[in-house]
């Protein structure tokens, strides 16, 4: 029994994702994800107090999958710094390539998602990164918000043309060129070949 609600859960939050990637938050009502999840309402308000503790949840979920890999790249001393950036930027095209509807829901959906740890972890956690890369003289002296928002401006933009179907897919095939053109917002040598995995 405790299987089958997982995987009615699963369900539920998989259809939100395919909806409000599409859909955006607001024109896509609970009714719909019900229906797309196989679900009736009452069903879905089982696992979820209402449509923005299912976005939450949803949105939470995806989150926690991609920051763990994620530190795990800005954790690799033994290769440079360009070379994380390049590791940060192609695990995101990676993934958006293979979620592109959870990738579009995180990183592209307008929608004020709650606050948590989980929620900023990403963010934080490149932050914090550039900000020590900043004080050991290894990146110009730059405000690491604003390194941040330089960098993930630059990065979030290529799925987003995507998306608009300005570019052409597959994302995986920017990847150098994003890099390239990270490295050259922080003044580093393009070091792409040592990327870790």
């Amino acid at each position: 029994m405790a299987s089958r609600r997982k995987n009615r859960r699963e369900e539920i939050v998989a259809a939100t994702v395919r909806l409000v990637a599409k859909q955006g938050v607001t024109a896509t009502p609970i009714r719909q994800i019900a229906s797309e999840a196989g679900v009736t309402e009452g069903a879905l308000y089982r696992h979820f107090e209402n449509k923005d503790d299912l976005c939450q949840q949803a949105y939470q979920q995806i989150v926690a999958d991609m920051a763990v890999e994620k530190e795990r790249i800005l954790k690799s001393p033994e290769v440079s710094l360009a070379s994380r950036l390049h590791g940060w930027i192609r695990l995101s095209f990676e993934y958006f390539d293979k979620y592109p509807e959870a990738f579009t829901y995180v990183l592209l959906t307008p929608y004020d998602f709650a606050e948590s740890d989980i929620s900023r972890r990403q963010g934080r956690m490149l932050t914090e990164w550039l900000a020590n890369a900043t004080r050991a003289g290894d990146l110009p002296d730059m405000d690491p918000v604003l390194s941040m928002a330089l960098f993930s401006g630059l990065m979030l933009n290529v799925p987003r043309l995507i998306n608009e179907g300005i570019l052409s897919p597959p994302v995986t095939r920017y990847v150098d060129s994003t890099a390239a053109a990270a490295c050259a917002i922080f003044g580093l040598s393009v070091d792409l070949g040592e990327s870790p995995s």
